[in-house]
């Protein structure tokens, strides 16, 4: 089956008519009938509201804020949105964000700043589309960046994340860039899409927030279509680098049990909600999940990674991209490398060997 997605670019939001054909129930696939009050499925009889015009098609909430609590803060989130450019809604979002840590708030606010020129790079390792009308989605968009970035090479671009208000935060950068919003709240695991509905998908920075990379995967490969591309990022557990998420070094090299204690103590911040994969992890993952041509290249470290951070860091960055142009150090530095990036394509339907999950076979996980 061949997904025909809109194209027109005057669609802002996903609950216009196009979309009401396309969006299907994140747990049985089946049609979704959209009302006033939103979406319901008449073959499993769930309902899922649209919130500030953003389908919420989630099976269930973001690991740190409830269902409730996350739409309240895309409900202040929008409302600023309204007053202030993009850059002062994503400080903005940190001051209302708490439980950060003050000394990481600068670094992540950094990253989602700088986050156009990471996107720009990542497009260009993504192979030409099957054809003009190609479509692409991201999984976990964040704040949109990519999403931004892809619209130069595909004609439809879907943005996807489990973070209602990130899709807020998103929304405001597309708007500036006069992008269509094509965004959805929903599980990496439990996409609301049809099968074979995307030429290619791309997941940056999402397998280590997730408690299972293998069901995303197994969902990533059924929404693609035969021999369409897959990208990911993801932190390598075993990096020699500081774990960039809590600033804390070695914390891959432990065992998984001690890790909430480690980091506990060297930071006094929780550590249970991040799952880093290994090279081998990463690899044996997408080739369950029905991936062929598995390769896992030594990324570059570029300016924006390393503004903002101290001087033995940038150094440090400096040389892993020396090391990393020789071949022979390149095969073991990818091993503990700062990140890997994983590229795939999906086995035509005859070479299927790896079994993926009906829906009704996980629906019982919930």
């Amino acid at each position: 089956m061949e997904l025909s997605l809109p194209t027109n670019n005057s669609i802002a939001s996903l609950h216009e008519t196009d979309f009401r054909q396309w969006l299907r129930c994140p747990l049985c696939k089946g049609k979704l009938d959209f009302s006033a009050r939103g979406y319901h499925c008449a073959a499993c009889g769930r309902d899922f509201p649209v919130v500030l015009g953003i389908p919420d098609l989630r099976v269930y909430p973001d690991p740190y804020l409830s269902f409730e609590d996350d739409r309240r803060k895309g409900q202040v989130l929008q409302a600023r949105a309204e007053t202030v450019d993009f850059a002062e809604l994503v400080r903005f979002y940190w001051e209302i964000t708490p439980e950060t840590p003050a000394n990481l708030k600068g670094r992540f606010i950094r990253h989602v700043l700088s986050d156009d020129a990471r996107a720009e790079s990542i497009l260009a390792k993504l192979p030409p589309p099957f054809s003009a009308t190609a479509s692409c989605l991201e999984v976990g968009c964040g704040t949109g960046a990519f999403v931004k970035a892809a619209t130069r090479k595909f004609r439809t671009v879907v943005g996807c994340d489990i973070a209602f208000r990130w899709l807020v935060v998103a929304r405001k950068r597309l708007a500036v860039s006069g992008v269509p919003a094509r965004l959805v709240c929903c599980c990496a695991d439990y996409l609301p899409f049809p099968r074979e509905a995307f030429d290619s998908v791309v997941a940056i920075s999402l397998l280590e927030h997730v408690q299972s990379p293998q069901p995303v995967l197994d969902d990533c490969a059924r929404v693609l279509r035969d021999r369409g591309s897959f990208l990911a990022l993801s932190t390598n557990r075993y990096s020699l680098a500081t774990e960039p998420h809590v600033g804390v070094w070695g914390v891959g090299f432990l065992p998984r049990r001690w890790m909430q204690a480690y980091v506990r103590w060297k930071k006094g911040v929780s550590y249970d909600k991040h799952r880093l994969p290994s090279y081998f992890e990463l690899r044996r993952f997408l080739r369950n999940a029905g991936f062929e041509a598995v390769s896992i290249a030594l990324p570059q470290v570029s300016a924006a990674d390393c503004e903002g951070r101290p001087r033995f860091e940038r150094a440090g960055g400096r040389l892993f991209n020396s090391l990393g142009r020789l071949p022979l150090l390149c095969r073991i530095m990818v091993l503990v490398s700062p990140l890997l990036q994983a590229s795939a394509r999906k086995k035509a339907a005859a070479q299927q060997t790896a079994k993926i999950a009906s829906p009704a076979s996980r629906e019982g996980r919930i």
